[in-house]
Protein backbone atom coordinates (compact mmCIF):
# COMPACT_ATOMS: atom_id res chain seq x y z
CA UNK A 1 0.00 0.00 0.00
CA UNK A 2 3.05 2.15 0.71
CA UNK A 3 4.35 1.56 -2.44
CA UNK A 4 1.43 2.58 -4.25
CA UNK A 5 1.02 5.96 -2.59
CA UNK A 6 4.75 6.77 -3.54
CA UNK A 7 3.84 6.12 -7.27
CA UNK A 8 0.82 7.70 -7.02
CA UNK A 9 2.59 11.02 -5.64
CA UNK A 10 5.12 10.72 -8.27
CA UNK A 11 2.90 10.69 -11.06
CA UNK A 12 0.41 13.10 -9.39
CA UNK A 13 3.36 16.14 -8.50
CA UNK A 14 4.67 16.57 -11.92
CA UNK A 15 0.94 16.64 -13.57
CA UNK A 16 0.08 19.62 -10.81
CA UNK A 17 3.60 21.22 -11.48
CA UNK A 18 3.07 21.42 -15.41
CA UNK A 19 -0.38 22.57 -14.94
CA UNK A 20 0.73 25.28 -12.67
CA UNK A 21 3.05 26.37 -15.63
CA UNK A 22 0.14 27.83 -17.80
CA UNK A 23 -1.32 31.10 -17.56
CA UNK A 24 -3.15 32.85 -20.17
CA UNK A 25 -0.72 36.23 -19.86
CA UNK A 26 2.25 36.73 -21.98
CA UNK A 27 5.04 35.50 -20.56
CA UNK A 28 7.76 38.57 -20.05
CA UNK A 29 11.44 38.33 -19.10
CA UNK A 30 11.89 41.45 -17.23
CA UNK A 31 9.55 43.10 -14.44
CA UNK A 32 6.65 44.90 -16.56
CA UNK A 33 7.04 48.84 -17.52
CA UNK A 34 5.78 51.36 -15.15
CA UNK A 35 2.02 52.53 -16.78
CA UNK A 36 1.22 56.00 -17.15
CA UNK A 37 -2.03 54.97 -15.76
CA UNK A 38 -4.18 52.09 -13.59
CA UNK A 39 -7.05 51.26 -13.02
CA UNK A 40 -9.04 49.04 -11.16
CA UNK A 41 -12.78 47.98 -11.65
CA UNK A 42 -14.56 45.79 -9.36
CA UNK A 43 -17.90 44.29 -9.20
CA UNK A 44 -21.00 41.57 -10.16
CA UNK A 45 -22.20 40.54 -13.56
CA UNK A 46 -25.72 39.01 -13.81
CA UNK A 47 -25.86 36.87 -16.99
CA UNK A 48 -28.80 35.88 -19.29
CA UNK A 49 -29.96 33.39 -22.02
CA UNK A 50 -31.58 35.12 -24.98
CA UNK A 51 -34.62 31.83 -25.59
CA UNK A 52 -38.10 32.41 -27.55
CA UNK A 53 -37.55 35.93 -28.22
CA UNK A 54 -36.83 37.03 -24.30
CA UNK A 55 -33.84 37.47 -22.30
CA UNK A 56 -34.25 34.98 -19.48
CA UNK A 57 -31.88 35.40 -16.68
CA UNK A 58 -29.78 32.56 -15.60
CA UNK A 59 -27.98 33.07 -12.34
CA UNK A 60 -26.04 30.29 -12.14
CA UNK A 61 -23.66 32.68 -14.88
CA UNK A 62 -23.52 35.33 -12.80
CA UNK A 63 -20.01 36.12 -11.43
CA UNK A 64 -18.00 38.68 -9.44
CA UNK A 65 -15.08 40.34 -11.37
CA UNK A 66 -11.87 42.08 -10.59
CA UNK A 67 -10.51 44.27 -13.52
CA UNK A 68 -6.32 45.66 -13.88
CA UNK A 69 -6.22 48.14 -16.50
CA UNK A 70 -2.81 49.11 -17.40
CA UNK A 71 -2.76 52.09 -20.29
CA UNK A 72 1.18 53.28 -21.72
CA UNK A 73 1.78 55.28 -24.68
CA UNK A 74 -0.66 54.13 -27.90
CA UNK A 75 -1.53 50.78 -25.87
CA UNK A 76 -3.01 49.12 -22.91
CA UNK A 77 -3.36 45.99 -21.30
CA UNK A 78 -6.24 44.36 -19.35
CA UNK A 79 -6.01 41.50 -16.78
CA UNK A 80 -9.87 40.20 -15.79
CA UNK A 81 -10.34 37.85 -13.21
CA UNK A 82 -13.85 36.62 -13.26
CA UNK A 83 -15.17 34.21 -10.40
CA UNK A 84 -18.64 32.05 -10.38
CA UNK A 85 -19.46 31.26 -7.25
CA UNK A 86 -23.27 29.83 -7.68
CA UNK A 87 -23.39 26.54 -6.46
CA UNK A 88 -25.21 25.79 -9.19
CA UNK A 89 -23.01 26.50 -12.27
CA UNK A 90 -22.86 23.73 -14.51
CA UNK A 91 -19.26 24.54 -16.31
CA UNK A 92 -20.24 24.88 -19.44
CA UNK A 93 -18.95 28.71 -19.66
CA UNK A 94 -15.50 27.33 -19.03
CA UNK A 95 -13.58 27.20 -15.31
CA UNK A 96 -15.67 28.84 -12.31
CA UNK A 97 -12.46 30.77 -12.40
CA UNK A 98 -10.70 32.49 -15.14
CA UNK A 99 -8.11 34.47 -16.24
CA UNK A 100 -8.68 36.74 -19.67
CA UNK A 101 -6.40 38.92 -21.25
CA UNK A 102 -6.68 41.73 -23.67
CA UNK A 103 -4.09 43.50 -25.53
CA UNK A 104 -5.24 47.10 -26.96
CA UNK A 105 -3.40 49.24 -29.32
CA UNK A 106 -5.01 52.48 -29.42
CA UNK A 107 -4.99 55.78 -32.09
CA UNK A 108 -6.40 58.77 -32.54
CA UNK A 109 -9.94 59.28 -34.13
CA UNK A 110 -11.25 61.98 -35.63
CA UNK A 111 -13.79 62.80 -32.69
CA UNK A 112 -11.16 63.23 -30.28
CA UNK A 113 -11.70 59.17 -28.93
CA UNK A 114 -9.08 56.41 -30.02
CA UNK A 115 -9.85 53.32 -32.52
CA UNK A 116 -8.88 50.44 -30.98
CA UNK A 117 -7.62 47.04 -31.98
CA UNK A 118 -7.45 44.24 -29.28
CA UNK A 119 -6.68 40.79 -28.89
CA UNK A 120 -6.80 39.08 -26.21
CA UNK A 121 -7.61 35.41 -24.37
CA UNK A 122 -11.65 36.00 -26.23
CA UNK A 123 -10.57 36.89 -29.94
CA UNK A 124 -9.68 39.72 -31.99
CA UNK A 125 -11.02 42.79 -33.15
CA UNK A 126 -11.42 46.30 -33.35
CA UNK A 127 -13.61 49.35 -31.48
CA UNK A 128 -13.52 52.69 -30.26
CA UNK A 129 -13.72 55.17 -27.12
CA UNK A 130 -15.18 58.22 -27.04
CA UNK A 131 -13.99 61.08 -25.64
CA UNK A 132 -15.77 61.24 -22.53
CA UNK A 133 -14.26 57.02 -21.95
CA UNK A 134 -17.75 55.09 -23.38
CA UNK A 135 -16.18 52.40 -25.59
CA UNK A 136 -17.29 49.42 -27.79
CA UNK A 137 -14.83 46.57 -29.22
CA UNK A 138 -16.35 43.94 -31.17
CA UNK A 139 -14.02 40.21 -31.13
CA UNK A 140 -14.07 37.44 -33.30
CA UNK A 141 -14.74 34.72 -30.91
CA UNK A 142 -11.73 32.56 -30.17
CA UNK A 143 -13.80 29.44 -29.52
CA UNK A 144 -14.93 28.24 -32.57
CA UNK A 145 -16.36 25.24 -33.27
CA UNK A 146 -20.15 23.08 -34.36
CA UNK A 147 -21.56 23.00 -30.34
CA UNK A 148 -20.34 26.83 -29.83
CA UNK A 149 -23.34 29.11 -30.20
CA UNK A 150 -21.99 32.41 -30.81
CA UNK A 151 -19.04 33.84 -33.02
CA UNK A 152 -19.12 37.39 -31.81
CA UNK A 153 -18.18 39.08 -28.74
CA UNK A 154 -19.31 42.66 -28.14
CA UNK A 155 -18.23 44.67 -25.12
CA UNK A 156 -20.00 48.03 -24.27
CA UNK A 157 -18.91 50.14 -21.69
CA UNK A 158 -19.81 53.63 -19.95
CA UNK A 159 -18.64 54.90 -16.55
CA UNK A 160 -20.47 57.03 -14.89
CA UNK A 161 -20.52 61.17 -14.39
CA UNK A 162 -18.27 61.26 -11.01
CA UNK A 163 -16.22 58.16 -12.83
CA UNK A 164 -16.19 56.31 -9.87
CA UNK A 165 -18.64 53.65 -11.45
CA UNK A 166 -18.75 51.59 -14.51
CA UNK A 167 -21.07 49.70 -16.54
CA UNK A 168 -20.56 47.50 -19.02
CA UNK A 169 -22.42 44.46 -21.43
CA UNK A 170 -21.04 41.53 -22.45
CA UNK A 171 -22.88 40.32 -25.60
CA UNK A 172 -22.50 37.14 -27.45
CA UNK A 173 -24.36 36.31 -30.73
CA UNK A 174 -23.80 34.90 -33.94
CA UNK A 175 -24.29 36.80 -37.48
CA UNK A 176 -25.92 34.71 -39.91
CA UNK A 177 -26.87 36.29 -43.60
CA UNK A 178 -26.71 39.95 -42.68
CA UNK A 179 -28.68 39.50 -39.50
CA UNK A 180 -27.35 39.17 -35.52
CA UNK A 181 -28.36 36.13 -33.52
CA UNK A 182 -28.30 36.46 -29.72
CA UNK A 183 -27.17 34.34 -27.35
CA UNK A 184 -26.14 35.44 -24.30
CA UNK A 185 -25.27 38.78 -22.43
CA UNK A 186 -23.75 39.87 -18.96
CA UNK A 187 -24.90 43.09 -17.25
CA UNK A 188 -21.33 43.90 -15.05
CA UNK A 189 -21.50 46.99 -12.45
CA UNK A 190 -18.67 47.90 -10.00
CA UNK A 191 -16.62 50.26 -9.04
CA UNK A 192 -13.56 52.39 -10.18
CA UNK A 193 -10.40 52.14 -8.18
CA UNK A 194 -7.63 54.63 -9.04
CA UNK A 195 -4.36 55.70 -7.29
CA UNK A 196 -4.23 58.59 -5.14
CA UNK A 197 -1.22 60.97 -7.04
CA UNK A 198 1.49 61.50 -3.88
Amino acid sequence: MKQLRSILFLVAVPLVACSSLHTPLPLIDEPPAAALSSTVFVGYAQASLFAKGNWVPVPEYDYEFLLLERRFAGRWETIKEIHRRRPRYDGRGGPRDQTLYFAVRTSPAADGGLDLVAEGTLGFGKGHEEPGGGLVIELASAERGWFIPFDTIRIRQTRGPNKGRVEEVVELFSRKGGREIPFMKMQEEGMVYRPIAP
